[in-house]
């Protein structure tokens, strides 16, 4: 019994997590579009200075 709380624990945290992170990408995916035209374009020549 205690083998199957030391293996199903952590998996269904681990389960949780995957879960949350797919709801919070697709609110993200609903909420970006609003955004749009707040969003600035990096020119391509500010990278290379790094």
């Amino acid at each position: 019994m205690s083998l199957w709380l030391i293996i199903g624990i952590p998996l269904l945290f681990l389960l949780g997590l995957f879960m949350n992170a797919i709801k919070d990408m697709k609110r993200l995916e609903k909420e970006l579009p609003k955004y749009k035209d707040k969003i600035r374009k990096i020119p391509a020549d500010e990278d290379e200075k790094k």
